[in-house]
């Protein structure tokens, strides 16, 4: 018989394993909702995200942890569904070779045949065929809500995931420095 109270530890590790799942669940439907209502962008061949000013002001209420963490949050979100789009398009394209390759073999396929081989093909991929994506520092602005084609941004940040350093500064004096530096 096992200790009770060994298992009582195990029901509460497995509980709260759960609710911080469920949890973070919970944060990344919050972040597609805040994504889709134009809230937050991030533009990805630039490295940059995009924050409005409500939405800034909300999450900096929390207090500069606070702030960290939920930019944290964003980020990880937002590696989340790169890597997602990146496994769709590995899955693609090599569902599309596996295709091309049974067509050269025997043009009289159907369609049952076709999804039977894609469906083969992906599960034959491994993990190890895709390269993991490179945590990279990026930058943020905060600008405000606006229905402008160029608006100025209030903030701008730059914000390194591995080391969860943060630098954020007025654009006011950004700006001055980089005119002061031009001159």
């Amino acid at each position: 018989m096992k200790n009770p109270l060994k298992l009582w530890r195990e029901h509460r590790k497995e509980k709260q394993e759960k609710k911080n799942q469920s949890n973070l669940f919970h944060t990344w439907a919050l972040l597609e909702k805040i994504f889709q209502s134009g809230q937050l962008y991030f533009d990805k061949s630039a490295n940059r995200l995009f924050i409005t000013q409500p939405l800034a002001v909300l999450l900096m209420a929390n207090g500069a942890d606070g702030w960290i963490n939920s930019v944290h949050n964003i980020y990880q979100y937002i590696y989340w569904k790169l890597s997602q789009q990146r496994w769709e398009n590995l899955f693609r394209e090599e569902e599309l070779a596996a295709v091309r390759h049974a067509l050269a073999e025997n043009k009289d396929l159907k369609r049952e045949d076709i999804d039977r081989i894609k469906r083969a093909r992906r599960a034959e991929i491994a993990l190890a065929e895709s390269e993991p994506l490179k945590v990279e520092p990026f930058e943020f602005f905060i600008v405000p809500d606006s229905t402008k084609a160029t608006v100025e941004p209030l903030g701008i940040g730059n914000y390194d995931p591995e080391t969860g350093n943060m630098e954020v500064a007025p654009w006011e004096e950004v700006k001055a420095l980089l005119q002061k530096n031009t001159d």
